[in-house]
């Protein structure tokens, strides 16, 4: 996972830099830290879609969340944070199969939206994501002081 996190990572560092600068090994290993705190969180849900040859094709990690008092969805947000698969080619199917699967989980547990986190430049993941049924709601604009 933390591969596929970095690799990730890495694409988005060449759309917006600053942003997405990668911290290096020490980012890599935050970020498996990270991982292993969240496996122990009730509020998180974590799956992954492994090949026969258990290579990692992909995860999913959501979070639900209540939504600032000023808003009223009805129940808890979903929020996917992490989303990633291997290669593009695999959203249709393992990236489906992670999202039905997170929802599902969250559904029982009370959630009744679902939010997720996607690089404006990150074209096949926001083209899955349309086709899941889903809008963009939000947008964060990003820079350095000048």
């Amino acid at each position: 996972m933390v591969a596929l996190s970095r690799d990730k990572r890495l694409a988005y560092e060449k759309a917006q830099p600053q942003f997405w600068r990668y911290a290096g090994e020490e980012g890599d290993k935050a970020q498996e830290k990270w991982f292993k705190e969240l496996l122990e969180d009730k509020n998180y849900a974590m799956f992954i879609a492994e090949s026969e040859t258990q290579e990692i094709l992909g995860f999913v990690i959501g979070k639900r969340i209540a939504a600032p008092e000023v808003y009223n969805p009805g129940g808890l947000t979903l929020m996917i944070d992490d989303l990633c698969v291997q290669s593009e080619n695999l959203w249709q199917s393992v990236g489906h199969e992670l999202i039905e699967k997170i929802k599902a989980t969250a559904k029982t547990k009370g959630a009744k939206q679902i939010l997720v986190v996607c690089g404006a430049h990150d074209h096949p993941k926001r083209k899955f994501l349309s086709e899941q049924n889903l809008q963009v709601a939000s947008e964060w604009f990003v820079g350095g002081f000048v």
